[in-house]
């Protein structure tokens, strides 16, 4: 190694000379030199290697001034320069193999050679020789190598990480979307989605990668070779019943787009009748309308062309129609199969019918269908509902609309007495319905089928000594201490001028100990204004 040594260079020289395993000496040689040729400052780093073959500060430097002098220049018309250069890192690495700063520079290096297959090896060895705790850093630099060359090299390698990293599988999902590669793309999905125990990096759900995997089936179907879409959507479906509304959307689109109108009409009508939750359904119904308009829209486009309008026309106008018309329906089925036991959700369902029932554009005989559908739904109701499980309201007052919407005093005396004899949650809805049953009676003029109610509500064969607010009891069983009731039975005693009847009935009500204090004042009012001063005192 030739080099012109200058009178300033003297004392350095002196001083690696006499401590060449010094590294201070050589730094302070280096930065003497930093501006002196090329050449030289690379015999320098050469010698001091020589003597300290093991100092990464010195390697890393020496690479670093390497390779800063191939930066932006073509790796072909400097060929020797670069291959001395990968010796040099070739040199460095036999000693320091376990630097993971080093491989990073030599990948840096390597990326910008145009030999793809030497670069790749780089990276492998990389990775077999640095500990697992220092891959993820390879995994980086190798990916983005790998995504830059693209094609077989870079399935290999997503393959390879994958195994290591499962849970950056949508890492790979986003590269082939954006290399437009649908069928891999659909294929990796289906592998995570396969992949029971698969956990995102990125914190998405299950649910959404269906999601994405629907997108990709319905607007790339074209693109995609060897997939049964519709079993792999239903196959989504099935597993995510309670959001399912895009994917049953995304599997009516495909039928469409396929050019399969009524199996995606079809398909529409199965999943309105079938989505479990309001907001699935409003997806699903939305999707179905723009199906039946975009029909509509294309015959209407081809009876023009024709210059007459078609059958298929008028068919297709009375389909969306009856659609549109159908919407509340529907979504009152959805809401039902959602929550089964909402008073206000069979309120409602029977309010459609009875404002249905009230359309003077409809026929008597339509009408008359729709009353007896209103009826059928709140005995569908009370069925289905289980007093303790009720949610929006009690069931009294289905009960009590029930038997509103009967024509007549027989139908609702009918429904009454299944009403006092059905199940209740708590004592104050059978009350209600008994003060409601005898309210009616009076309504009626019938004094008579008022006391009958409420004496029947009033009595008790067995043991008074049950607890009012005993809930292990069921209601029938304490309802004849509702101060409600009684409170209505003296009222119509008293209406009625049985006077004997309403001093048994206010010592009844002492008897059980169900009397308030406003009750004693008005039994003591009551005996008052007919003269019995001693047994009102």
């Amino acid at each position: 190694m030739d080099i012109d040594i200058s009178e300033s260079d003297l004392a350095f020289e002196e001083e690696v000379l006499r401590n060449p395993f010094k590294l201070k000496g050589w730094l302070r040689y280096l930065d003497h030199k930093r501006d002196a040729p090329v050449r030289a400052v690379s015999v320098i780093y050469e010698r001091a290697l020589r003597s300290l073959p093991g100092s990464y500060k010195l390697w890393h430097m020496y690479l670093g001034h390497r390779t800063g002098q191939l930066r932006g220049k073509n790796p072909l018309q400097f060929s020797d320069e670069v291959r001395k250069t990968e010796l040099c890192f070739e040199r460095a690495l036999l000693l320091l193999h376990k630097m993971p700063e080093l491989w990073l520079k030599y990948i840096r290096f390597m990326r910008v050679q145009a030999d793809v297959t030497r670069t790749r090896r780089v990276c492998d060895r990389a990775l077999r020789a640095l500990p697992v705790t220092q891959h993820a850093r390879v995994w980086r630099m190798y990916l983005r190598f790998a995504e830059h060359v693209g094609g077989h090299t870079a399935h290999h390698v997503y393959a390879r990480y994958l195994r290591a990293w499962p849970e950056e599988s949508e890492r790979l999902v986003d590269y082939c979307e954006s290399h437009e590669e649908w069928n891999a793309m659909t294929l990796a999905l289906v592998k995570v989605l396969d992949n029971t125990g698969f956990r995102s990096s990125r914190g998405t759900s299950e649910y959404g990668l269906w999601v994405r995997l629907a997108h990709v089936l319905r607007v790339h179907a074209r693109d995609l070779q060897g997939w049964d879409v519709e079993r792999v959507m239903r196959d989504g479906i099935g597993r995510f019943a309670d959001q399912a509304g895009a994917l049953w959307a995304a599997l009516g689109e495909w039928h469409a787009g396929q050019g399969d109108v009524e199996r995606a009409r079809d398909v529409y009508e199965e999943a309105v009748t079938s989505v479990r939750t309001v907001r699935d359904f409003a997806l699903v119904f939305d999707a179905y309308a723009e199906f039946e308009q975009a029909t509509v829209a294309a015959e209407l486009e081809h009876d023009v062309e024709r210059g007459r309008t078609g059958v298929r026309t008028a068919l297709r106008l009375v389909q969306l129609e009856r659609l549109l018309e159908r919407r509340a329906f529907l979504a009152s089925d959805v809401e039902l199969r959602e929550i089964p036991h909402s008073v206000r959700a069979w309120l409602r369902r029977a309010g459609l019918w009875r404002a249905r029932a009230d359309d003077s554009a409809l026929t008597d005989k339509q009408r008359a269908k729709a009353l007896d559908m209103e009826r059928e739904t709140f005995a569908q109701a009370v069925a289905a509902i289980d007093p303790r499980r009720a949610t929006e309201g009690h069931v009294d007052e289905l009960w009590l609309a029930y038997a509103r919407s009967c024509g007549d005093d027989s139908a609702r005396r009918t429904v009454l007495d299944a009403a006092v004899a059905a199940p209740m949650a708590s004592v104050a809805e059978l009350a209600h319905v008994y003060v409601a049953y005898a309210e009616h009676e009076l309504a009626r003029g019938s004094v008579e089928g008022a006391l009958r109610v409420l004496t029947q509500a009033t009595a008790h064969a067995g043991s008074t000594r049950v607890d009012y607010r005993d809930e292990s009891v069921a209601p029938a069983q304490r309802v004849f201490k509702s101060q409600r009731v009684w409170a209505l039975l003296v009222d119509v005693y008293e209406a009625d001028g049985r006077d004997s009847s309403v001093r048994s009935a206010y010592e009844r009500m002492i008897e059980l100990r169900i009397a308030t204090p406003q009750t004693v004042v008005n039994y003591a009012r009551y005996l008052e204004e007919r003269a019995c001063f001693e047994d009102s005192f």
